[in-house]
């Protein structure tokens, strides 16, 4: 784990973990978070990148935490959704999903969200209480993602599933050519999410229709990141692409040296993102 500055990319600190980390970090309270194929949880300060805890899980984490009200919410390859205490690291709960857990959790309103690799889209009560299961056709590895009321959430039988988000009731689907990994952001009415067809989707969330679609060179394994009227993803060659969220018109477009199966975050109009060039980027937005 690397940590640099936003403005210049100066080095500042670096954190070893036993093994790699696909594991998107979290920030609480001047801390990280994050998995690693390690098996464990790592806990770390922001400010010098020395370790204040770890939590051990029985397999390999490619799930990403998501944190509230003082717990992180992280899946692992041994099958459990794992609840840890922020300040320790001490396991509150855990609950067996069946298949390795490599969707991350969506945590809102006291609920938690969460695929995994046997199909299923399951929700939770903060006690660890089964709430409702919903069943896709093959594995759900991307995130979910909440919009009034309802759960987004595609999986790899190239399905993106609309579920309420009480009932886990099956509202709509749309399909893809190709299953997806990309875990979904909404804009107004628009649904945006990339799919191993090599194709990137608006989808209406009210027609339920495509509104536009982007044929790319190779499967979009990354998530999109919404900012200013754009929309901005990765294919796994290494091509960046920023395209009018309304039309889908091609801004621009980067290509980077390695393939890369991150996703952008964009801050104060620069995109940040690593590849396999052992290189990370930083563009304007």
């Amino acid at each position: 784990m690397y940590a640099l500055a936003a403005d210049s990319g100066k080095f500042i600190w670096k954190y070893a973990a036993e093994g790699g980390i696909v594991s998107k970090p979290a920030v609480n309270d001047n801390k990280l978070y994050f998995g690693s194929t390690d098996q464990y949880v790592h806990a770390v300060s922001c400010r010098s990148g020395k370790k204040v805890w770890v939590q051990s899980t029985d397999g390999p984490i490619y799930s990403s935490p998501a944190i509230a009200e003082g717990h992180l919410f992280i899946g692992s390859d041994d099958e459990h959704l794992h609840v840890l205490n922020l300040m320790a690291g001490r396991e509150a709960w855990r609950v067996n999903l069946g298949s390795s857990v490599r969707s991350s959790p969506l945590v809102t309103n006291e609920l938690v969200y969460v695929g995994s690799d046997n199909g299923e889209i399951q929700c939770y009560d903060f006690s660890g209480n089964i709430k409702w299961r919903t069943a896709a056709k093959r594995s759900v590895t991307a995130s979910p993602h909440f919009h009034d009321n309802v759960i987004y959430i595609p999986a790899l039988d190239g399905v993106l599933y609309a579920i309420d988000a009480k009932s886990g009731w099956v509202i709509w689907r749309f399909r893809m050519e190709g299953g997806s990994i990309s875990s979904p952001v909404t804009h107004e009415n628009n649904i945006y999410l990339g799919s191993t067809d090599n194709t990137f989707y608006c989808v209406n969330m009210k027609t339920t229709k495509k509104v536009w679609s982007f044929d790319t060179d190779n499967q979009i394994n990354s998530s999109p990141f919404f900012y200013k009227g754009a929309v901005y993803f990765c294919n796994v060659d290494g091509m960046i692409y920023s395209l009018h969220a309304a039309s889908g018109r091609l801004r621009w477009k980067y290509q980077a040296e390695g393939q890369i199966t991150g996703s952008p975050i964009i801050v104060d109009d620069i995109l940040y993102i690593g590849a396999a060039d052992n290189k990370f980027h930083a563009l304007p937005a």
